[in-house]
């Protein structure tokens, strides 16, 4: 069987989330506190980085193509979501409705946690006639 190695960029994805559920469990328990709310941004803001630095010319940023191409613009299109339903929080927070505010973050926990289940499983686990890649070394 064919060792799948885990590039730099998905370790930072997965750690940026891992920061974000931190700082998403620290804000339900704490009601919001500004801690939590920094915890979030930061996770939040390597993510944006992590994405978007490779298409602007970043190439030790940039993942190999390998796994499903409809798997990958999917992942794409919930992490953009997921930053998108997060600023949408962040209004909330800002205007003090707080039950909206907990409402966003659970829904963006969600759709990242979506988006990183997806993207893993796209790259390591799936195949797609179009990429040719194989699990197996036949």
């Amino acid at each position: 069987m064919k060792k799948n190695k885990i590039e730099f960029p998905e370790l930072i994805k997965v750690f940026s989330f891992w920061l974000y559920l931190l700082g998403s469990s620290l804000t339900l328990i704490n009601h919001g506190i500004e801690m939590s709310l920094w915890l979030m941004t930061f996770a939040v803001v390597i993510n944006v980085a992590v994405s978007l630095l490779p298409w602007m010319g970043f190439r030790w940023l940039a993942l190999s193509k390998k796994g499903s191409k409809t798997g990958r613009w999917l992942a794409v299109f919930l992490n953009i979501a997921s930053w998108g339903s997060f600023g949408y929080a962040m209004y909330f927070r800002l205007r003090r409705d707080l039950p909206r505010f907990y409402t966003m973050i659970t829904i963006t926990t969600l759709i990242w946690a979506a988006e990183i289940l997806l993207f893993v499983y796209s790259r390591h686990a799936f195949t797609d006639g179009i990429t040719g890649d194989k699990l197996d070394e036949n």
